[in-house]
């Protein structure tokens, strides 16, 4: 995956990421984990969106931001991935990241 994540290929970047994460055939690393979901992320890949996401809302591989967690749970939200619509409600619900 990694080559053709090189290359730009947005699923082979959202997979890489997800291989960094869980160290499956690769060291666990939650810094490459995020670096790979956000190049996803800002080609609109929806589950690299929730991934990053995710990465902010417990700061994995990231400094904890709820503000960009809600920008990524939103984002993914409105592709209709269901568990973003509720991480996000549960966000809105609790004010963390929100106005």
């Amino acid at each position: 995956y990694l080559k053709a994540a090189e290359q730009g290929h947005i699923k082979a970047q959202f997979n890489t990421g997800m291989l960094y994460q869980t160290g499956r055939g690769v060291e666990r690393d939650a810094v490459q984990a995020v670096h790979w979901y956000a190049k996803a992320a800002e080609h609109v890949h929806c589950k690299a969106q929730l991934s990053l996401a995710l990465s902010y809302h417990k700061g994995s591989g990231v400094e904890r931001c709820a503000t960009q967690a809600v920008r990524w749970y939103t984002a993914a939200a409105e592709q209709g991935l269901d568990r973003a619509q509720y991480n996000l409600a549960v966000c809105h619900h609790r004010g963390d990241g929100t106005p």
